[in-house]
């Protein structure tokens, strides 16, 4: 691409930009980014609607003499010329010139709740007017429909559609040329990441969404983004096209995929582990040609985010009305690039001790029934080395329930996981030979030296 045309991109995004930031709300912004559907199938076809392919962004500028004759939009729509049970496919160049001998592929799905799935595929090689035919198809909903025509290594297709009942489709179908180097095609990308913090993952949302507003097809050949250190459970997201990303293994996720003039999109998730530390930092290439990359990360009131080289984030809610911090970079200048960012998450809520004194009373309570079925807990049979091992577990346990209690004043826990703990604490209690009404009351002796000393000890964590 050269600096007039990479300016032009650059301008595009602009505009783009600018028209978002008027209109949109923080809302609509901080939203996950969407998502294809799963399967072509997914989403029900529509009879007789256009290709939702956009030739060119709105708010574009002029592309000049580069771009060539304009050859008119795809075409993918029912017409009552054509018999009910027919498709015809006309197949031209990027100037409209037809492309004879091509051969087409007419892809069809059938999918009945009582009979399952089925797939099948017709070929025809269109005429001296680049057209085929194909005839006695199935009609109705349950019965879909896709045209596709390979040119090298790029890949033309329409949407998926049915067949009406009264009447047949007509597909016209541009074939452009391709190149595997970005710089000799016109694109700019804006790129999403949406964060969502889990009980003991984080689970990441990405897409990119590719305006091509050039002439020439991008196939990308082993283009790689690196994804976090660590990261597992990459999950891609299929499209209505070959455009996607797929796993590699221990590095990060390869971008595939025909970019023809137009707007195509692309998105994948992943999880990275969550540790116990208050803040997390990590890593993340980008595809080129991205003028545009916005980090979105659901947040407590106590956390922060920080993506070095980007704006500060905005706190804002998200279409479920949680608090979401959004962090932007935009690029203004021919000669800036971004490769890649480096996020930070900080003030990251950390397991309280919740779950530490679960653990704990599970082995006090299981040592206390090891002991008990063997009748060390008797006062017949008990020993010196059972009653200094009784005495040991018992203060444990009190000490856990001073711990407890000094969490909850803290707030370092809720009062559901506070009562939980402090029954099984002193049913535990209560097994080892203290009885219950002492501990709930606070008389017995041991708690209430344990109480003592953590008046003028510091709180544990």
């Amino acid at each position: 691409m050269s600096s007039v045309q990479r300016l032009l991109v650059l301008g595009l995004f602009s505009a783009l930009t600018a028209s978002s930031a008027r209109g949109a709300s923080p809302e609509v912004n901080a939203a996950k980014p969407a998502r294809a559907p799963a399967q072509a199938h997914d989403a029900a076809p529509q009879e007789g609607t256009a290709n939702n392919t956009q030739a060119t962004p709105p708010g574009h500028p002029d592309m000049g003499a580069d771009a060539g004759t304009d050859p008119g939009a795809d075409v993918n729509e029912s017409v009552p010329t054509i018999a009910p049970g027919v498709i015809t496919a006309t197949i031209v160049s990027d100037q409209g010139v037809p492309l004879v001998g091509t051969q087409v592929r007419l892809g069809i799905l059938f999918q009945k709740i009582a009979e399952g799935e089925s797939r099948t595929e017709k070929f025809a090689q269109a005429d001296a007017t680049g057209s085929v035919r194909f005839s006695d198809l199935q009609k109705g909903s349950d019965h879909a429909y896709r045209v596709t025509v390979q040119a090298g290594s790029a890949s033309y297709q329409t949407s998926p559609f049915n067949l009406r009942q009264d009447m047949g489709q007509h597909v016209v179908l541009h074939v452009y040329p391709a190149t595997p180097d970005i710089e000799k095609a016109q694109l700019g990308m804006r790129g999403y990441m949406y964060i969502e913090t889990r009980d003991d993952v984080f689970q990441f949302e990405c897409l990119f969404r590719v305006f091509n507003v050039g002439r020439v097809t991008w196939v990308p050949k082993d283009l790689v983004l690196q994804l976090p250190k660590g990261f597992k459970a990459f999950k891609a997201q299929e499209s209505m096209t070959d455009v996607h990303f797929e796993a590699v293994d221990g590095v990060g996720a390869r971008f595939k995929g025909t970019f023809s003039p137009g707007q195509q999109e692309a998105s994948f998730r992943f999880q990275l582990p969550k540790s116990n530390e208050e803040s997390m930092s990590f890593r993340m290439t980008v595809p080129p040609h991205v003028a545009e990359m916005r980090v979105i990360a659901e947040a407590s009131a106590a956390m922060n985010l920080e993506v070095e080289g980007f704006q500060p984030p905005v706190a804002t809610a998200n279409q479920n009305g949680q608090r979401v911090l959004v962090s932007v970079k935009q690029l203004v200048r021919r000669d800036e690039e971004l490769r890649d960012f480096v996020a930070t998450l900080s003030g990251i809520p950390t397991p309280g001790p919740g779950r530490w004194v679960a653990v704990l009373i599970a082995l006090a309570m299981a040592v206390g029934g090891v002991f008990a079925a063997r009748g060390a807990f008797d006062d017949a049979g008990g020993g010196r080395d059972a009653a200094a091992d009784k005495k040991r577990a018992r203060e444990i346990l009190l000490r856990e329930l001073v711990a407890l209690e000094a969490a909850r004043t803290a707030q370092r826990i809720g009062p559901r996981t506070y009562e939980q703990s402090r029954l099984r604490l002193i049913d535990a209690i209560a097994r080892l030979g203290l009885p219950a009404e002492r501990v709930k009351n606070g008389r017995g002796s041991g708690l209430a030296r344990a109480r003592r000393r953590s008046k003028s000890a510091p709180q544990r964590s």
